[in-house]
């Protein structure tokens, strides 16, 4: 099973970062940062600023993929729902998911069109 050093730094690979450059960014040393993951002493606040600007769940960080069929190829983008671990999807629920990507999305471009005025 890899350690959460190990599946921040696959996750960074993919998104061509380095573990310094993560330390950097959280205004860390790397010595904080790698003491933190090893030790498990890392605060909340610093994993949930990683998951957000890597776009990965948070709990991600913590399910054993042994026990997940995953395309790690693709990297995760958040949702609001959780894996289903396998469990097959009924129509009418995909249906209600791709309901709620679409508002999301809507949301999205509303905030992007203010912006941009």
């Amino acid at each position: 099973m890899q350690s959460l050093r190990e599946k921040i730094e696959t996750i960074l690979i993919k998104e061509n970062y380095t573990f310094r450059q993560l330390a950097d960014y959280l205004n860390l040393s790397e010595e904080q940062l790698e003491d933190g993951l090893k030790y498990k002493t890392l605060e909340l606040r610093y994993l949930e600023d990683i998951s957000k600007n890597l776009k990965v769940p948070l709990y991600s960080f913590f399910r054993n993929p042994e026990n997940i069929n995953i395309n790690y190829a693709e990297k995760p983008f958040f949702t609001n729902k959780l894996w289903n671990d396998g469990e097959e999807q009924s129509p009418q629920k995909l249906m209600e998911e791709i309901e709620m990507l679409k508002k999301a999305l809507a949301y999205k471009e509303a905030e992007l069109a203010k912006s941009l005025k």
